[in-house]
């Protein structure tokens, strides 16, 4: 097997990060990421306090127009460097904090916190309230590709 063989299988199996940039969000709905070229297998879904956030705000996502949490999660913990982890399902999400295991306790019971298969389309967030315009938040992804030309690209 060549080099360039080794290296092409490896990029298809391995676990891939995708981030957003820092940025402000009004309260609407974004499409921060989109999935093209075939499947992925969506692993993790976090959300990041680049800035000590002042404006409390929920989030919901959904892959494909499908719920991937149930929301309600204050995002703004006020740490810098704080995470929000989506439960990748139904349920509901952890609480914001410096450091979150994953999956859950309540992950495990329910199934929650494995991942979702994600077809072609949009990751999208959708913000409950605005940030303070100072505040900045990003969104990271991690996935695997389930075919040849699977990929996810932040949309910001």
């Amino acid at each position: 097997m060549s080099i360039a063989s080794i290296i092409k299988d490896l990029n298809e199996r391995l676990d891939v990060v995708v981030e957003t940039a820092p940025a402000f969000y009004a309260a609407a709905a974004f499409d921060m990421f989109s999935i093209t070229g075939g499947p992925v297998w969506i692993k993790a879904l976090v959300e990041y306090l680049d800035t000590a956030m002042t404006n409390a705000t929920t989030t919901t996502w959904t892959v494909c127009a499908v719920a991937a949490d149930a929301g309600a999660v204050a995002i703004n913990a006020g740490a810098i460097g704080s995470v929000v982890l989506s439960p990748l399902s139904a349920g509901a999400k952890t609480a914001s904090a410096l450091a979150v295991p994953i999956p859950t306790v309540v992950g495990v019971a329910t199934q929650a916190g494995f991942g979702i298969i994600g077809g072609l389309g949009e990751i999208a967030c959708t913000f409950a309230t605005v940030m303070a315009a100072a505040n900045r938040y990003s969104a990271h992804l991690v996935y695997q590709k389930l075919g040849r030309t699977s990929l996810v690209t932040a949309n910001f």
